[in-house]
């Protein structure tokens, strides 16, 4: 697979894409609802641009689930 570099995403662009803090965007990895780094360097993990886009694109529910009794 070849990709463009342009198409690679840090943490930083991810955040200016989708307009939400860096502590977000980890939040939603450790709950899994977000899409997985093609590859994590020590710096930050990387995305693919398409990735994001995707995830952007797809709808999600707002607020706190409920829990069950």
């Amino acid at each position: 697979m070849q990709v463009n570099l342009d198409d690679i995403m840090g943490l930083a662009e991810v955040c200016e894409m989708t307009g939400k803090s860096k502590n977000y965007i980890k939040e939603y990895q450790k709950r899994g609802q977000f899409p997985e780094p093609v590859k994590v360097l020590a710096s930050s993990p990387l995305w693919l641009k398409e990735q994001i886009q995707t995830w952007i694109d797809t709808p999600r529910t707002r607020g706190r689930r409920k829990l069950s009794e």
